[in-house]
């Protein structure tokens, strides 16, 4: 076999282990921080059939992230019943995406029937790589929708839109319950199906996308709304309730109160920090020439002025969003 070697720091002797049937430490090196002693760690395991699933049952609570996408990946190749539960319980629990993911292609390699349950739920997962993920596993372990919300679910899943319009209403709840997918575009994606289906919908259905955090979304989300025949004076009251996102306006203001230029760096003003460094040379000038009191004093009600301009210049920006 070759090995690879770092000059000054000698790699794991994974070979060694292999004999020795040393997996417990075989399934740590998962996490080395050399790509070829965990490609050499995984080959390892792989070949040892059934008897390494004990040891990589052992460190699916692994603090290592990198040793737990690998025990999860590794699970899916032995086809070990007491893999299922420990899979699941990544596939619903892990904060990884990518060992979520892994879990779940895992699941549907297993060829188990006990691994439908768990998948079927990550159909309704936020993320669209473990929806993904879990509809490809379900297909592989032959699994069929037995109602039109399951099946509106795995198309989402697939990101399937033209056959979610077959569905029609059906698929409209669905639709509306995605809207807590993390990637705008889906999102997006998402408001542009439910517009273009042809049927009245409710306001309610769009309230998730034109509540939003992200402008674009809302937007679209207006569009499909009007396309849908929801009335034009239902949106604003909708888009009113709103997060606001961006900066504080009132911890603009107080910076510059207190330490003027910089409020403007929070707000993104690239010449704040210059206000500031030239707002403190001529602070300290001063007080050396008055002493330490005086040039707060006259500069207090200066800031003052500056911080209230300040305060509504950045809600108005906030509400533009």
């Amino acid at each position: 076999m070759t090995r690879i070697t770092i000059p000054g720091k000698p790699l794991p002797d994974v070979e060694r282990l292999e004999k020795k049937g040393n997996f417990p430490a075989l399934v740590r090196l998962l996490g080395h921080g050399d790509v070829h002693v965990r490609d050499e760690a995984a080959r390892a395991l792989s070949g040892s059939g059934g008897a390494a699933v004990p040891a990589l049952l052992a460190e699916v609570h692994s603090r290592d992230a990198l040793v737990r996408l690998g025990v999860a990946e590794l699970l899916g190749t032995m086809q070990d019943p007491r893999a299922i539960p420990p899979l699941a319980m990544l596939l619903d629990d892990d904060p990884l995406t990518e060992v979520r993911w892994a879990a779940a292609l895992s699941l549907g390699g297993s060829g188990s029937a006990a691994a439908v349950p768990p998948l079927v739920r990550s159909l309704h997962d936020r993320n669209r790589y473990v929806r993904y993920g879990a509809a490809i596993a379900l297909r592989q372990l032959g699994w069929s929708p037995a109602t039109d919300t399951e099946e509106a679910y795995q198309r989402i899943a697939m990101q399937e839109w033209d056959r979610l319009r077959e569905l029609g209403t059906a698929a409209a709840a669905p639709l509306a319950d995605m809207y807590r997918d993390d990637d705008p575009a889906t999102r997006t994606a998402i408001s542009a199906l439910l517009g273009g289906m042809g049927v009245a919908h409710s306001p309610a259905l769009f309230q998730p996308a034109l509540t939003d955090r992200n402008p674009g979304v809302r937007w679209r989300a207006v569009l499909a709304a009007m396309d849908s025949g929801v009335a034009a004076h239902f949106l604003p009251g909708i888009l009113a309730r709103r997060e606001r996102t961006g900066p504080d306006p009132a911890a603009a203001a107080i910076l510059n109160f207190l330490f003027l230029g910089i409020g403007y760096n929070y707000l993104g003003k690239w010449w704040g920090f210059p206000v500031f460094m030239t707002y403190m040379s001529l602070i300290v000038l001063a007080q050396l020439a008055t002493g330490p009191f005086l040039p707060y004093l006259v500069a207090y009600p200066i800031t003052a002025v500056i911080a209230t301009h300040t305060y509504y210049t950045a809600r108005q920006a906030a509400e533009r969003q």
